[in-house]
């Protein structure tokens, strides 16, 4: 419905007859609500893009450490004499099996062997290690908790009654209205491809280096609390790593749970409000019926007269050839419009009765 096609059915009733109807309105309105949306909550996704490229800088330059394994082994069996093995001999001549005076050589029985090895195996390694593993598995209950197909029930029930007097008239009106959905929303396919994405990554994590030698080794996981060590502590990667281990320990077990909200309650704000004025609307509607031709083109004159006196307050300087050249351009789509009907308003009042339920449940 066209504004003013509106304009002019306010303007086809005198002002006492619209104060009269608006004073004497007893209306009452129930509204009804049924809401049901299953819950997929993404936010660990934004967590997990954030930090797992510092668990990554981590696994690219990983903690090594030297381990020294001594030894006392027969002569023969020795493999390297360094630094450590003479004074080791030195300390423990009881290992010096003879001597050669002529050229002062020593001959041991046996000799300290030490050998020294690099190994990944330190706390902070395990750390990331048993982290990645329990990535893994968080992300592993997240699909399995996730709802593919997400159901949403969205269903609204208005129940509206009101009555007047104008005059001696009596007006009154009913009014139910009834919104039903019932139905599964398709899931992001964005939504999936960050999934995968961080999947891949964490895949990738088990098949660097010190994933693989860790694994080897069959270490054992480290269990919470963390011990904070120097690098834990000072490290920024490893200070990114610990938050993320607090997070999946904080949420693993968490699931989402549906939105729901049901309400049965009487409307007595805006809604209830713009009903009112469609209750006039649709009174203005009717009360144009009968009236007689006499009576319509009184109406259709004040009409016209307040839209002219409209445009010259607009445009003191618009001549009266103007006026008509204007009007004239704009007769022929005039004519073709068609005067508001009690449909047009009952579909203005649906799209806005619906917008307004949004906003208020």
């Amino acid at each position: 419905m066209r504004e003013l096609e509106v304009t002019s059915l306010y303007d086809s009733v005198d002002e006492r007859s619209l104060e009269d109807f608006n004073s004497k309105m007893n209306s009452t309105m129930r509204v009804k609500t049924d809401y049901y949306k299953d819950a997929n909550s993404f936010e660990w996704l934004d967590i997990f893009e954030k930090l797992l490229p510092y668990i990554e800088k981590i696994l690219r330059n990983p903690k090594r450490f030297i381990t020294t394994e001594e030894e006392i082994v027969k002569i023969e069996s020795a493999k390297k004499v360094g630094v450590e093995t003479v004074k080791h001999l030195a300390k423990h001549t009881n290992f010096i099996q003879d001597l050669d005076e002529q050229t002062g050589d020593v001959i041991p029985s046996k000799l300290l062997n030490v050998l020294k090895e690099e190994t990944f195996n330190t706390y902070e390694n395990r750390f990331i290690y048993t982290l990645i593993q329990h990535l893994e598995d968080f992300v592993r209950l997240r699909k399995e908790n996730m709802k593919k197909n997400p159901k949403l029930k969205d269903n609204k029930k208005i129940e509206y009654t009101s009555s007047t007097m104008v005059g001696q008239e009596k007006v009154n009106v009913n009014i139910q209205l009834n919104t039903e959905l019932d139905t599964n929303l398709d899931m992001d396919k964005k939504i999936l491809e960050r999934i995968k994405k961080i999947e891949d990554n964490i895949k990738d994590m088990r098949f660097t280096e010190v994933y693989r030698a860790l694994e080897k080794e069959g270490v054992s996981l480290v269990t919470p609390p963390i011990k904070k060590t120097n690098v834990i502590l000072k490290n920024v990667n490893f200070q990114y790593a610990m938050t993320l281990w607090d997070y999946v320990h904080q949420n693993i077990t968490k699931k989402d749970e549906p939105e729901k909200r049901n309400q049965d309650y009487m409307e007595k704000g805006a809604i209830k409000g713009l009903i009112d004025e469609t209750f006039l609307l649709e009174y203005l509607t009717i009360n144009n019926i009968n009236k007689d031709d006499e009576a319509v083109k009184e109406a259709k004159e004040k009409t016209l007269s307040r839209m002219l006196d409209r445009i010259i307050d607009l445009n003191p300087e618009l001549t009266k050839k103007e006026l008509q050249d204007k009007l004239g351009a704009q007769f022929d789509k005039a004519v073709e419009r068609r005067v508001a009907t009690k449909n047009d308003i009952e579909k203005i009042f649906r799209k806005y009765i619906n917008k307004y339920l949004e906003r208020a449940v």
